[in-house]
């Protein structure tokens, strides 16, 4: 599955104006206890699409709808007293959480998503998937899953094995789904 790019992690916007915008929504997001992921303007036909990505900065709880919806009329407020979005003839403001397959691309990413399936690549060596089970400074711990030898048979792991930050150039949670 393709995963769309996105912003570098120093980088909360990718143009100029969604850049300008960042900044000025960034207390209401953090007063709803969420942070800022990204801001991202973009052209649909005649509307223009404000889309504010948020996340909690730990553990592994989602954000629910009550809370997107609390922040999407809040921020809405901040737009229109403001007047941040006033030269935007028409505009639609989408308050969204980054999705399960977003790429991992900061530590708080990963901690997130301990306990969680992952396909890493990594500088020079084959892709991976392994299970996260710790995260430090550097990078991160990771068992290796092998995959069952017959259908029906138990996924094997290997010994946990530490990957560091810089040697890992993408990184995504697979989803699983129980079986029940």
């Amino acid at each position: 599955m393709a995963v769309p790019p996105r912003a570098r992690a120093d980088e909360q916007a990718r143009d100029p104006r969604a850049a300008e915008l960042a900044p000025r929504l960034e207390p209401t997001i953090t007063a709803h206890g969420l942070v800022l992921e990204e801001v991202e303007l973009t052209a649909s036909g005649p509307t223009t699409i404000l889309r504010v990505t948020v996340d909690y900065a730990e553990g592994t709880e989602t954000v629910d709808l009550d809370t997107v919806a609390g922040l999407s009329e809040a921020l809405s407020a901040v737009l229109d007293s403001e007047g941040l979005m006033a030269e935007v003839e028409n505009y639609e403001l989408e308050v969204t959480t980054p999705g399960v397959t977003r790429p991992l691309a900061e530590p708080r990413h990963y901690r997130r998503n301990i306990g969680r399936l992952l396909e890493i690549s990594r500088t020079g060596e084959a892709d991976i998937v392994a299970r996260l089970e710790d995260v430090t400074e550097d990078g991160i711990r990771v068992a290796e899953q092998k995959p069952a030898p017959k259908k029906g048979m138990p996924v094997k792991y290997l010994d946990p094995v530490e990957i560091a930050f810089e040697t890992i150039t993408r990184a995504r949670v697979q989803v699983e789904f129980s079986q029940t």
